[in-house]
């Protein structure tokens, strides 16, 4: 089901590049195109590919893992681990789904909706609604047009040594490559643009992506950080974004809501 409150009252824009440190190796599922038993993803023209959806899982078990910081709470799509009861948990949904489907005002759908979804999911989507925030897929700017071979070999666990005949090899994109990325919030409320603007802090300051992170692939960084955001409630601004396709600069606006919940003014 599509989010209900589908009025558009604000929009805010992130732009930004992720530079990466090191190799990184962000799997295909197929061979790879050196022979290689694991791929990396590429497009049409064979160059490295950074899907808008593994960015926006990375940034989500950020936003997971800062929610109780700031008085928010992640069911972590699963109720008894977290102790927060959600509709993304299936077991919970069909406990609670036929009282939904009972409500017929809309008004009071959203009020169910408030009481029955964790912080978390009612910014990046639960079964019942639609996510609020949209994450591009990278637009390569840089990279070395080659890519790199490793080799690999599997770990018996039991032993904690290499099994026989277990190795294998994967390819990997060379440190350097850069992607701009944007990501796109609708209607936020306060809490969620304190919680978007502390994941991306830990963007900021460094992450890993992909696969083989353990080995030290994957280490990346966002920069260039741009935040601009259009209040559709103002005519003149509403004007520019319609029209000359402009939206206003707001490059505190993250850290000003963060500062407020980490000082404990707005806690929901």
């Amino acid at each position: 089901m599509d989010n209900m409150n589908n009025v558009f009252k604000r929009k805010v824009r992130i732009s930004g590049k992720l530079v990466f440190e090191t190799a990184f190796h962000i799997g295909s599922g197929k061979e790879g195109e050196l022979a290689t038993d694991m791929g990396v993803l590429l497009d049409q023209d064979d160059n490295p590919v950074l899907p808008g959806s593994t960015l926006k899982g990375n940034f989500r078990s950020f936003a997971e893992r800062l929610a109780s910081y700031l008085g928010l709470k992640a069911c972590l799509l699963d109720s008894d681990l977290s102790g927060v009861d959600c509709v993304s948990d299936e077991t919970y949904r069909k406990r609670v789904y036929e009282n939904f489907k009972k409500i017929k005002q809309e008004k009071k759908k959203l009020e169910w909706l408030e009481e029955h979804v964790c912080d978390v999911c009612r910014l990046f989507g639960s079964p019942l609604q639609a996510s609020r925030i949209f994450f591009s897929d990278g637009a390569l700017s840089e990279w070395g047009r080659t890519l790199q071979v490793r080799d690999g070999v599997c770990i018996d666990r039991d032993t904690e040594t290499a099994r026989h005949g277990a190795k294998y090899d994967f390819e990997v994109v060379p440190r350097g490559a850069e992607f701009e990325i944007t990501i796109e919030i609708e209607n936020p409320e306060d809490n969620e643009l304190a919680l978007v603007g502390a994941a991306l802090a830990e963007w900021e300051n460094g992450f890993r992506l992909g696969g083989f992170t353990s080995r030290g692939l994957g280490k990346v960084q966002f920069t260039d950080k741009k935040i601009e955001e259009t209040d559709y409630t103002d005519p003149e601004q509403l004007k520019a974004y319609l029209l000359l396709h402009k939206m206003s600069p707001a490059d505190s606006l993250l850290d000003k809501h963060l500062e407020q919940f980490l000082n404990g003014g707005n806690h929901a």
